[in-house]
């Protein structure tokens, strides 16, 4: 059962207690068989906003104006860690001590917490955390825009456009890759990129998206063992529509009213400390995103995604994945000088975390990329700020004693870790922020397919509440 208005407070209540003890035939049932359901989520989350709304109204607060515009910024991978260590680095190379420093997020007034398991992982991968802040289920790991029957789900974008708004996609990753694909596609396995390709071109909503920027061209021709070439497709498709591959060729797009695709790199795009001057960086992409999606009468909304802070995580490179962020961080600020705040929400999150951690006692202004020269293990070997719990390199000699990590520290160097293999992610809570309209709803602790109702109760669209249905 969907709510489509306010409840009264008894029925509030009543489902508050029906979600914290369970109710009728639910008691009896195991929770993985009732969330392999798409409507457990999608009730759950309705609940969730009724009480949110309530609790608001009683503390004489809440906030009646209406989001014109949704955007909504990832940090793959992006730990309170991270976010912690980037503003550190921020600062530093600003020349100060750097924990002074301040991220763009900063300045928003809401934030809270998400938690990110998926219905059968404690950890989340980016397909099922995705998938649920983009369409309001949460799903297996691995699966992408369907429930954990497989039964297909509308995304956010759908609903976007469904209510004449324009949408778009932005990401430094493939264009295909889980984040970005949880916003079109449905897939069992995230790994079925060449169907997801074609699904982004031939299938709604993807084929009709206003603007779709990043990486994985090879997905979409080269690649291909079906004889499609996708990307004539989306020309045949688009006549007034206006393709780039450099950054040149995207600032010469701006005058284009037509729709916008630029692929930007075989593969992912290069890490942005890697990149040659003739790809985009993500504040070019979201400018451009923005830019062409302002035209539109109706608003709009749009996914942007810094997705090689994952990467960088995934190396246990902590210097790719920070400069990464701070890219992230520079699109935020593009995003904030481009819109207006009074009918704007812009809420920024992450997928999930990663085990990077800030460990001893480092004197302030110490390099956070480098050594802690105060503190020392056991055995007197200094150890470097920042580690990974699980990674490729412990700084072990041939002996396998760790070793004085300063010689090998560098910005696109590996980062120690603990226990030798791939970096992985990490299960705990991620972070949440929002400026806009309805922004305080997105506080405190809540679910991670909680974001995408938000949202939609914040813009009037898709199959729930929304602010306009509540407004007089």
């Amino acid at each position: 059962m969907w709510l489509t208005n306010l409840p009264h407070l008894a029925l509030i209540t009543a489902l508050v207690c029906c979600d914290a003890l369970g109710c009728g035939s639910e008691r009896a049932t195991k929770p993985n068989d009732v969330e392999r359901d798409a409507s457990y989520w999608m009730d759950k989350a309705q609940q969730q906003l009724a009480v949110r709304l309530m609790r608001s109204r009683e503390a004489g607060g809440g906030d009646s104006r209406v989001a014109r515009n949704v955007i909504m910024l990832m940090g793959d991978g992006l730990s309170i860690t991270t976010l912690t260590a980037a503003r550190i680095l921020k600062g530093q190379h600003a020349g100060y001590s750097g924990e002074e420093a301040q991220l763009a997020v900063e300045q928003f007034l809401y934030s809270g917490l998400c938690k990110t398991y998926c219905t059968d992982s404690q950890t989340a991968d980016s397909a099922c955390a995705a998938t649920a802040c983009l369409t309001g289920i949460k799903t297996n790991y691995g699966s992408i825009g369907q429930s954990a029957q497989g039964v297909k789900v509308e995304s956010i974008l759908s609903w976007a456009q469904r209510a004449d708004k324009a949408t778009g996609i932005v990401t430094t990753t493939r264009l295909t890759d889980a984040s970005p694909a949880a916003g079109y596609a449905h897939v069992q396995r995230r790994s079925q990129e060449l169907d997801i390709a074609r699904q982004l071109i031939e299938d709604a909503p993807g084929r009709h998206l206003d603007v779709i920027l990043g990486g994985g061209l090879g997905k979409f021709a080269s690649e291909r063992s079906d004889g499609r070439d996708l990307l004539k497709q989306w020309r045949t498709a688009n006549p007034d529509g206006c393709f780039a591959r450099t950054l040149s060729e995207l600032r010469d797009c701006g005058a284009t009213n037509g729709s916008l695709l630029g692929v930007f790199s075989d593969n992912h795009m290069a890490y942005h400390l890697a990149a040659s001057k003739g790809q985009p960086r993500l504040r070019d992409m979201t400018e451009a995103a923005i830019q062409r999606l302002e035209q539109e009468p109706q608003g709009y909304f749009v996914f942007i995604e810094g997705g090689r802070i994952d990467h960088g995580h995934h190396e246990t490179r902590a210097g790719y994945a920070l400069d990464e962020m701070l890219e992230l961080d520079e699109a935020i600020e593009v995003a904030l000088q481009l819109t207006n705040p009074n009918e704007t929400l812009i809420v920024v999150t992450a997928d999930h975390s990663h085990t990077l951690s800030m460990a001893g006692y480092a004197n302030r202004g110490t390099a956070i990329l480098g050594l802690d020269p105060s503190q020392r293990d056991l055995d007197g070997i200094p150890y470097s700020t920042l580690n990974y719990a699980i990674g490729k390199w412990q700084s072990l000699n041939k002996a396998g004693k760790r070793e004085n990590p300063a010689p090998h520290l560098s910005k696109t160097s590996f980062t120690p870790s603990y226990i030798h293999a791939k970096g992985v992610h990490s299960g705990e809570d991620v972070a949440v922020f929002a400026l806009g309209p309805q922004a305080h709803l997105f506080s405190g602790v809540m679910e991670q397919n909680l974001l995408a109702h938000l949202m939609a109760y914040a813009a009037c669209m898709g199959h729930g509440a929304t602010i306009c249905e509540a407004s007089p």
